[in-house]
């Protein structure tokens, strides 16, 4: 299960793909990502205690307390979708205060880029209150080494320094 591609019900890994075929847990038999699946085509094993497995791999495996950062509803348009350096041109970077923590929790994922895929799947990790991760969001990666910041900009993300007020 090391290389597959997870499937998600609820924040909650039930099963995975391995090509075609998805195997699911039995005890989620009827669930909306068994009945999308079907719809893409895929076929689909049922077998018990799939997502227990899984749960306990995941338990065991990279998981970092992540924390997503949003920009206020009532924030200034222009600062919205914008490049990182487009915002630090016109506006001289990133201010704290014109952003909301939307999310708040462990993700099985350690780079931007992974965290980036599990935040625009269709179901969101439990706890998610915001978009799905954009562009002028901002990602945060706490570990018992560091405290990793990157801005989600055009093209990928640029490592930032993003003080965090309680």
């Amino acid at each position: 299960m090391e290389k597959r591609k997870l499937i998600r019900e609820g924040g909650l890994a039930i099963g995975y793909l391995e090509g075609k075929n998805a195997v699911l847990d039995a005890a989620f038999f009827g669930c909306e990502a068994g009945r999308r699946l079907i719809r893409m085509g895929h076929q689909i094993h049922w077998r018990p205690a799939i997502a227990q497995q899984l749960e306990q791999k995941e338990e065991k495996g990279q998981s970092v307390h992540v924390r997503i950062y949003q920009l206020k509803e009532q924030v200034d348009p222009s600062k919205k979708f914008i490049s990182y350096e487009r915002l630090y041109q016109q506006f001289g970077g990133i201010s704290e205060s014109d952003y909301k923590s939307v999310f708040n929790g462990k993700l099985n994922a350690k780079e931007p880029e992974e965290i980036y895929e599990l935040l625009n799947e269709t179901l969101l990790p439990k706890g998610y209150r915001g978009h799905r991760l954009t562009v002028s969001d901002v990602v945060v990666c706490i570990s018992e080494e560091n405290v990793r910041c990157w801005y989600v900009d055009m093209d990928g993300f640029v490592p930032i320094t993003f003080k965090e007020e309680n």
